[in-house]
Parts: structure tokens; C-alpha cells; sequence
């Protein structure tokens, strides 16, 4: 039992040490970005406000190299230090030194889950919010849910509020769409009604219109025209659009079930929610078995080139494992690999070729 704390003690030590190193960088170029593209905007204060804004989905991105990296350098430090060699003299099983990283991943793994998420979301709402505020001057007001889908948009002299039945996968095309528009004192000036709605280059285009006039003494009805297309200026991009519509990271793990009720009531696609949904579930095994590739290729003793060389080999397995998990999830987004296939299979296998990797660098 107290050798179990130790080796929980020390490999935590080393994933604090690595999550604070990989911190202070992603903190660096994410200065150096916003820099980039917001010193016209704000000054270096609201430049570091929003690094900091990002910061928490920046880390989660990185969550499975930082365990991939923490689990080398802590098995490479036992190697050097003899201490897996004095356990193997002991005579307990050197398999035995792997269930406190196992516990102590699958516990960060799990706090990731239910406290990192939240934080995720909450911080990616806000980092919009304040993006869009430098930018623009103002917050898009952006709500989806049962009642379909509505949008704010407009300048110095009008305003208009966009609300639509139906969306595609991006937002980029909405459908049974309702806009009315508002000039600055806060009147209504018209109403329009369009079968279909496409952003392109900062402006709508519609089809199928029918547009009522609105003013004080004016009939909306005898006034109103109807045109096969019109097109309206938007001070929205698809890319904005996309950004808030699309992204299921800006929703908190414990928020996505009824979101994606509230989605499906309103008949959008709930597909990618879904994808992260049990992504976001399976996360903390995917991390173990980045734990156990690091594992794998460094609790031997190699000398010379060959530790680097195995260095290597685990980090390009990790990196491969990641890389075929991410397409999984893309082709069960596009609808052409089941759902619970592309989220929970990949974590799973890769902890079982990890698994079989120690097996044959132990005994093989």
C-alpha cells in the first residue's frame, strides 16, 4: 500500500509539474495570436483578458499529449533512478507499479470531465461574448432551443432579430425564416417572411420572400410585395455563425442532454452533440491509455540511442491513436459510423494495444 502512494504521489508531482509547463506555453502563443489579431481593437490588457478567456479550451485540447508526456517522463525517471529494477528485486510484480498512474489518470481524467467541461464552456461563451464586443462594439445575441433559432444583427442605424424554424449543420442555410427589422429610435420598419435563408459575404440572400412595410398609419397588407429572391446587408459572417451554432464545446457536459432534446424538438441536427456527448464520456479511458503508451516504451532499461528512439515510438503512437480516434468521431458526425463505435471503441482498443505493447516489452 505504501509503495502505491508513493508511485500516486510522484506521478502526480509530474503531471502537475507537466499541466504547469504546458500552461505557461499555450498561455505564450495564445498572447502572441491575440496580439496579432486584436492589438487594433483593444489594448494589451483586454489582449491578455481574452488569452486568459481562452486558456481553459485551449488546455482541454492538449489534456490527452499532457498525459502522454507526464507518463514518459515519470516511467523514465523510475528507469534511471533503478526504482522499477529494486521493485522486479523485491519480488512483486512490476505490473503492480502501473495501478496508482492508472487511478491517479482515471481520477484526473474524471475531474477533467466534470469540472474542466463546465469551466470549458462557460469561459468559451464569455471569450465570444468579449471577441465580438472589441470587434463589432456590441454582443451578437445568439439563442437556439425549442422555439427554433434566433439571431441578432445590425449597425448604427437598424437593427433586426432573425428567427428561423430550422437550420443546417452550420447554420449557414436557415429555414422558415421570420426577420424584422428596426430602426434607432426602436420602431419597427418592416417584417419579412422567406422560405430560405443563405449567408454569403455579409449579406443574406433569400428566397421565396414576402415583405410587409411597418410604420404608424401605413396598411402592412396592401403595401406588402413578394419576390422570388431579395438580398439584405448582415453585419454577420458565415464563420460567426458557424462558431456559435456548431461548436458543442461551448456546452457544459451537464447541460448537452437537454440541449440536444431542445435541438431535436426544434428539428435541428443533434449529431455532433451527440458524437461529444459520449466522446466527452469516454475521455477519461482514452486518457489512461495515453498513460499506458507512455508506459509501454519507457519502463525498460534501454541504453544509448535506443531510449530516444522509444521515446519517439510512443509519442508517434499516441499521436497516431489520437489521430485515428478524431477521424472516428468526424466520420460518425458526418452520419456514416455508429455513434457509440466512434467514441468508446477507440479508447478502448488503444488501452488494449497499450496493454499488449507492455505485455510483450515485459515478458516478450
Amino acid at each position: 500500500m505504501t509503495l502505491h502512494i508513493y508511485f500516486a504521489v510522484k506521478y502526480l508531482k509530474v503531471i502537475l509539474t507537466t499541466f504547469s509547463l504546458i500552461s505557461l506555453l499555450l498561455i505564450l502563443v495564445d498572447l502572441i495570436e491575440h496580439s496579432r489579431r486584436f492589438s487594433y481593437y483593444t489594448d494589451f490588457f483586454g489582449i491578455l483578458h481574452l488569452t486568459f478567456l481562452n486558456l481553459p479550451k485551449s488546455i482541454y485540447q492538449v489534456i490527452d499529449l499532457t498525459m502522454l508526456i507526464s507518463s514518459i517522463a515519470f516511467f523514465v525517471s523510475m528507469s534511471k533512478t533503478s526504482e522499477l529494477v529494486i521493485v522486479r528485486g523485491s519480488g512483486r510484480s512490476v505490473y503492480g507499479a502501473l495501478f496508482s498512474p492508472i487511478i491517479v489518470t482515471l481520477v484526473f481524467g474524471i475531474l477533467f470531465l466534470v469540472v474542466l467541461n463546465p469551466l470549458v464552456a462557460a469561459s468559451g461563451k464569455t471569450y465570444l461574448n468579449v471577441k465580438e464586443t472589441h470587434i463589432s462594439g456590441e454582443k451578437a445575441a445568439f439563442s437556439i432551443g425549442s422555439e427554433g433559432l434566433w439571431l441578432r444583427q445590425g449597425n448604427n442605424l437598424e437593427q433586426s432579430v432573425i428567427r428561423a424554424n430550422r437550420a443546417n449543420h452550420d447554420g449557414s442555410i436557415l429555414y422558415d425564416v421570420t426577420i424584422i427589422s428596426f430602426a434607432k429610435n426602436g420602431s419597427a420598419t418592416r417584417r419579412l417572411e422567406a422560405e430560405k435563408a443563405i449567408i454569403l459575404n455579409k449579406s443574406w440572400h433569400l428566397n421565396n420572400v414576402k415583405l410587409w412595410p411597418l410604420g404608424k398609419g401605413l396598411s402592412s397588407e396592401k403595401n406588402a410585395k413578394i419576390s422570388k429572391k431579395l438580398i439584405i446587408p448582415s453585419n454577420l459572417t458565415k464563420e460567426e455563425i458557424r462558431e456559435r451554432i456548431s461548436d458543442p464545446s461551448s456546452v457544459s457536459i451537464w447541460d448537452l442532454r437537454s440541449h440536444i432534446s431542445q435541438l431535436k424538438a426544434a428539428g435541428f441536427s443533434v449529431l455532433r452533440y451527440e458524437v461529444r456527448f459520449h466522446s466527452e464520456l469516454s475521455h477519461p479511458l482514452f486518457l489512461v491509455a495515453m498513460m499506458l503508451i507512455g508506459c509501454a516504451f519507457s519502463m525498460k532499461n534501454f541504453i544509448g540511442n535506443k531510449k530516444s528512439l522509444t521515446i519517439i515510438a510512443s509519442i508517434i503512437l499516441g499521436f497516431s491513436l489520437y489521430y485515428v480516434k478524431n477521424f472516428a468521431q468526424l466520420l460518425a458526425e458526418g452520419g456514416q459510423l455508429n455513434l457509440v463505435a466512434a467514441t468508446w471503441i477507440p479508447s478502448i482498443s488503444s488501452i488494449l494495444i497499450a496493454l499488449g505493447l507492455i505485455l510483450h516489452m515485459e515478458d516478450g
